[in-house]
């Protein structure tokens, strides 16, 4: 089995399984086509888990829901509402920072990665994030810690490249274009139910005959 036909053939199996095992979809796919509120989860989302970010974005939407509204919140209402996230004494001041900068910017929330990275709390993968699932923008994959654990497993990346924006480099390389929005999506939910980050099932994963299991002791 050459490459290409390999990378096609771990895409097919892991849809096949996804939609076969009913996988939980990701959290921040209740915002596709909401650039603001998909910019807001995915900044709460860093090192936080789903479940965290999905009720604390719950909470803050419950108080406002447009960057106006939000930008009008006092401090302890956002901190009341994100507390459940990791680092939120600092996402307190990024939410606000964001909502004032966007409801500036008329409600609009930039579309490259440069501008959204100059506001408080968007790094390189909040940035990717948003516009994947604010516009659907896919020019690059959102790489987080599934999808770069899993690349090096599968081979796609090498066990050396740490940084996000170079593991999305590499997997663009290996991956046909027509994968790129779906990828990050489908590596979460397959690092959640099966490449597990200690403990991966290898005997009963679908790809275990197509994977080199790089890491993997």
């Amino acid at each position: 089995m050459d490459e290409q036909t390999r990378v096609r053939e771990i895409y097919d199996r892991l849809v096949r399984t996804r939609d076969a095992q009913h996988w939980e979809p990701t959290s921040l796919s209740h915002f596709e086509g909401q650039p603001f509120k998909a910019l807001i989860a995915s900044m709460l989302s860093a090192q936080t888990r789903e479940e965290n970010t999905t009720a604390a974005m719950k909470k803050l939407l419950a108080l406002a829901d447009t960057p106006e509204a939000m930008a009008q919140l006092s401090d302890d209402q956002i901190r009341n509402a994100i507390s459940g996230v990791m680092y939120f004494e600092p996402k307190v001041r990024y939410v606000r920072d964001i909502a004032e900068h966007v409801a500036a910017n008329g409600g609009v929330v930039p579309r490259t990665i440069d501008e959204l990275m100059e506001y408080k709390g968007v790094g390189w993968k909040v940035a990717v994030l948003t516009l994947a699932m604010g516009y659907g923008i896919n020019d690059n994959i959102t790489v987080d810690v599934h999808v770069a654990r899993i690349g090096i497993r599968l081979g796609l990346v090498k066990p050396t490249t740490k940084q996000p924006p170079k593991v999305n480099e590499e997997l663009k390389q290996a991956l046909p274009r027509d994968m790129w929005p779906y990828w990050n999506a489908l590596m979460v939910m397959f690092g959640r139910a099966i490449c597990l980050p200690t403990y991966p099932q290898c005997r009963k994963c679908p790809l275990n005959d197509i994977c080199p299991k790089v890491g993997v002791k």
